[in-house]
């Protein structure tokens, strides 16, 4: 769990199929699917990163996460961040090695997400860190460790 491997990262739109995007600014910036709260902008904006959650062993967005990514489209709008981070996690399912590439492929859900939202593929890159970090050390298959979170950098 601890210390044989280093986190898995890859800059944006790097061996990632389907995610090249045209040259030139989009015709439209595409609606959101909800309208985020004001309350979820704010809490977003004091922790600075928005988290999304998924389901075990799964790297599939439900409609609770598509929720917070219209969320982090909206901060990408209003703040205009030099580069978001995509940073994915798991808990301790399985082995050490598949919680990496789990979490590389939940980081990437995350990226396409953002993406369809209309977030240039060049200013999200993605990370993944398998079981390391969790969010609740004391129980390692607590749902919060099955997480992307959402970050950004401002200049």
């Amino acid at each position: 769990m601890i210390g044989r491997f280093r986190p898995f990262s890859l800059a944006a739109g790097l061996a990632l199929a389907g995610c090249a995007h045209p040259s030139g600014p989009p015709a439209a910036t595409p609606p959101l699917a909800s309208q985020p709260t004001v309350g979820q902008e704010i809490g977003a904006v004091v922790q600075n990163k928005v988290t999304v959650t998924f389901a075990p062993g799964s790297d599939r967005l439900s409609p609770e996460a598509n929720q917070q990514l219209d969320v982090a489209a909206r901060l990408f709008r209003d703040v205009n961040p030099v580069v978001m981070y995509a940073i994915g996690y798991s808990d301790a399912r399985g082995g050490e090695f598949s919680n990496i590439v789990l979490s590389a492929k939940r980081a990437r859900a995350v990226k396409v997400g953002l993406m369809a939202r209309g977030i240039p593929a060049d200013r999200v890159l993605i990370q993944a860190f398998g079981e390391s970090e969790p969010a609740n050390a004391s129980d390692p298959l607590a749902p919060e460790n099955r997480r992307v979170n959402v970050m950004w950098r401002v200049v």
